[in-house]
């Protein structure tokens, strides 16, 4: 059984185990695949342009946190159910505890394949004077240097500030009475940055290094944010149909060429549908939405220690060939295993820990997993 989220008064409540669970669970597995293209027998990167841009599946991840935050909390922040200082704690406590762990765990692994004589096959992922700044998740706030460790995490540091600006822009944009205005500001606000950042650095704002993570991450927030404001009252049958029009559009434009604006434009359309479709209870969705966290957080440990060990295999026993590109495609299995055994023993303990801890803190019962 689902179990509803409080929302919007536009539309119906947010579940467990429906349409936006699937995406978050699918957007989390192209970014591993992004993540692990380099390391093929062959570059992934060199068969077609398409799988070169893994960006946008973060950037949709970025958007899809903030429509997640603003249909969840936003009429409890409008109806002072939720203050401001409940709202952040309670998302820096879903975060932050998980996060440390992967990092005591990748401390662990460095220090322990050096005492044995193993060097890293990428040194400059592990430098220890990154690892205060990935501690406080602040690696995105201009931080210089190469953004190593758990690299993914700089998206949860672009999100924090979006979470401490969160309260305040809701309650802002509340006072503006239509949606669609709202949206086109926040349109205007993307464009804004995307092209200021090209003006100066040479890369569109939505593509910037990870050190730049800020830039990035907000106006693709705000857009999400603003995107939970739109009506959500449609039928059924209209929102799926907008959410594979629109999913089956991305992959085309892929196909055809690189036209990230307008990918983003529908990746923001499956957003809205996804989110007023009527599809839920479906539970291995919902099982792939709360796995997608663990995936993101667990996957660049397991990818460093699944080829490292492929490495090692592969020039002793001669794989080549079909079997290296089957030891090489096992490694995305290897990160939904692992991801689920740090769901399941590390991550949903925790949670229940720091509930029973926190007790004045009475969390919704389908607490956003990455949002």
């Amino acid at each position: 059984m689902s179990q509803t989220v409080s929302t919007s008064q536009n539309g119906p409540g947010l579940s467990r185990g429906g349409a936006l669970d699937l995406l978050r669970f699918v957007a989390a597995l192209f970014i591993v695949l992004y993540h692990v293209a380099e390391r093929a027998p062959v570059s992934l990167f060199a068969l077609h342009p398409a799988l070169g841009r893994g960006y946008l599946a973060t950037d949709f991840f970025l958007m899809l946190s903030g429509y997640v935050l603003a249909r969840t909390y936003g009429p409890r922040l409008l109806g002072q159910d939720v203050t401001t200082g409940e709202f952040l704690k309670r998302r820096i406590l879903r975060i932050w505890p998980a996060h440390l762990v992967m990092l005591v765990l990748f401390v662990a692994f460095v220090l322990g394949t050096g005492a044995v004589g193993l060097a890293p096959q990428n040194p400059q992922w592990f430098q220890w004077n990154q690892l205060l700044p990935q501690v406080f998740l602040m690696q995105a706030w201009f931080v210089p240097g190469p953004s190593g460790w758990n690299m993914p995490t700089w998206t949860l540091s672009a999100l924090i500030v979006c979470y401490a600006g969160f309260p305040a822009a809701w309650r802002a944009t509340a006072r503006i009475r239509s949606p669609w205005t709202t949206l086109l500001i926040g349109v205007a606000i993307f464009l804004a940055v995307d092209y200021a950042a090209k003006a100066v650095t040479g890369i569109p704002g939505h593509q910037l290094p990870l050190r730049f993570g800020l830039v990035r991450g907000i106006p693709l927030f705000i857009l999400g944010m603003l995107l939970a404001r739109l009506p959500t009252a449609i039928s059924s049958r209209w929102a799926d149909g907008l959410a594979i029009a629109a999913g089956v559009g991305v992959v085309a434009l892929q196909v055809f060429g690189r036209f990230d604006h307008a990918s983003l434009a529908l990746l923001g359309l499956l957003i809205y549908a996804a989110g007023a479709s009527g599809a839920k209870g479906w539970g291995w969705a919902g099982l792939a939405g709360r796995l997608s966290f663990s995936l993101f957080l667990t996957n660049q440990l397991v990818a460093v220690v699944w080829f490292g060990l492929l490495r090692a295999v592969a020039g002793k026993l001669g794989l080549e060939g079909p079997l290296l590109w089957a030891a090489w495609a096992m490694a995305l299995p290897a990160c939904v295993v692992a991801a689920w055994l740090f769901e399941r023993f590390v991550d949903t303990p925790l949670q229940a820990w720091i509930k029973g801890w926190s007790r004045k803190d009475v969390a919704p019962k389908a607490e956003p997993a990455l949002a």
